[in-house]
């Protein structure tokens, strides 16, 4: 079986799967990714293996990769409690509902946001804080913008 048609079967069960498994989608979204990654880096070995072996090969690559994500999680200091800064060009009520909201997000989008915007990290900095690829930090400040956008507008 080809490692894309593998993804067009698998992926959606499989994030269902790691989600029930892991209890958080943004873990299991990047553990998805991690798998077909790896499958993509191990691509000839793979799809010389029958589709019930590759399947439990994706499984068990995205169950471990979860897995290791909330263990570094776990071993994360909490971040201190952010201020919002007077020059911001929001009236009081805006600047509550964007605390509000920020502090809505579950963990795994907190953190780069408050990484991005109130300590000025870049991507590549909040990736080696956090243990996860640049490009995921960037998916999950891109994920948290769109929620507290949502928010914002009523939605």
């Amino acid at each position: 079986m080809l490692i894309e048609t593998a993804f067009r079967e698998y992926r959606s069960a499989m994030q269902q799967h790691i989600t029930y498994f892991c209890g958080d989608e943004m873990v299991a979204m990047d553990a998805v990714s991690h798998a077909f990654t790896q499958a993509w880096m191990r691509k000839t070995m793979l799809e010389a293996m029958p589709p019930p072996a590759m399947k439990a090969w994706l499984y068990a690559t995205a169950r471990n990769a979860a897995v290791d994500q909330k263990r570094r999680e776990r071993r994360m200091t909490p971040l201190p409690e952010y201020t919002l800064h007077d020059d911001l060009s929001l009236d009081i009520a805006d600047r509550m509902t964007v605390k509000d909201l920020v502090h809505q997000l579950p963990q795994s989008l907190y953190i780069p946001i408050h990484m991005k915007y109130w300590l000025g990290m870049n991507a590549t900095e909040i990736g080696k804080a956090m243990g996860i690829a640049p490009a995921t930090v960037r998916t999950r400040i891109r994920t948290a913008l769109g929620i507290m956008r949502k928010g914002l507008r009523g939605d």
